[in-house]
């Protein structure tokens, strides 16, 4: 082989690798999760945990069901990190008419920086918006939906709330 031919190929492939790396730093979302820190006096109080809400229309539209959450304790409360167990469901964090961006599925939609206070004494929800149609006419039966989040409150710092019922047609 001739010694220019393989000093271009070497060069060619340093270029292409260098020109990847280069362009991979710009395309990267680099998206970081939140952290809390637990905080001494942060206290949330859940209205429920879980509820069984019956038949729940295949054709009606999507299916809200509210977590209502206050903070019980002497500082403010942060919420993070929400997450669905399905893509079939959404949610957030509402106070008020002010409404967090909504969160889907752990693993499957990018971490987000968001965080969510609840001052003292206020109150706040945590929406789950399920659309019984995303997994098809086949997506009828029983289903249970999670919704989960982070909190600074010392003694519940991960907080898992859940609706279950019947998809029927």
């Amino acid at each position: 082989m001739d010694k220019k031919f393989v000093i271009f190929i070497i060069i060619l492939t340093l270029g292409i690798i260098g020109l990847a790396i280069f362009v991979s730093g710009f395309s990267s979302t680099t998206t970081t999760k939140a952290t809390v820190s637990k905080t001494a006096g942060a206290k949330i109080s859940v209205d429920h945990s879980s509820k069984k809400v019956g038949n729940i229309p295949y054709g009606g539209g999507n299916f809200i069901h509210v977590f209502p959450i206050k903070n019980a304790g002497t500082k403010d409360l942060e919420i993070a990190n929400i997450a669905t167990s399905c893509m079939c469901t959404k949610a957030y964090l509402k106070q008020g008419d002010n409404k967090s961006e909504g969160f889907g599925m752990k693993g499957m939609s990018a971490s987000s920086s968001w965080k969510g206070i609840v001052k003292q004494g206020q109150t706040a929800e945590i929406i789950a918006d399920f659309d019984p149609t995303y997994h098809g006419p086949q997506g009828t039966g029983p289903v249970t939906r999670a919704v989960s989040f982070e909190t600074n409150d010392p003694d519940n710092p991960y907080v898992e709330v859940s609706f279950e019922g019947e998809v029927v047609r």
